[in-house]
């Protein structure tokens, strides 16, 4: 009979736990937005995440899938919003992919992407 209790105990406890207890971190948002298309000069890429994460890889890459250099290095502590430097990015298609990992141990993927114009010509 004890036997029976605790487990339906146990059951009780698994089902009542809070299903944000039990998420993993997602990716909530970057600037530029996935799929935006952004004034030239573009110089930093932010991406926010529903949970503190620690990014352990990313690139950031243009139209012919060369790196673009970043400035610094990643951030070696959990946060939920991660800053990257680049210098000024010209007109194109970017890709920003990265891994990361949270306090919870849980690898992530992700990827997005967006383009910068070309500054228009001056009126005449």
């Amino acid at each position: 009979m004890n036997r029976i209790k605790a487990a339906t105990l146990a059951a009780a406890l698994v089902l009542a736990a809070p299903a944000a207890a039990l998420a993993h971190a997602k990716m909530t948002a970057s600037k530029p937005a996935d799929g935006s298309t952004v004034a030239a000069g573009v110089s930093e890429i932010e991406l926010s995440f529903s949970k503190p994460l620690r990014l352990s890889m990313v690139h950031v890459r243009d139209a012919r899938k060369h790196d673009v250099a970043l400035k610094g290095s990643l951030p070696t502590t959990f946060g939920p919003v991660v800053k990257l430097s680049t210098d000024a990015l010209t007109p194109g298609s970017y890709e920003v992919s990265w891994t990361a990992v949270a306090e919870d141990g849980h690898v992530m993927k992700g990827a997005f992407a967006f383009a910068v114009k070309a500054h228009a010509p001056p009126a005449k």
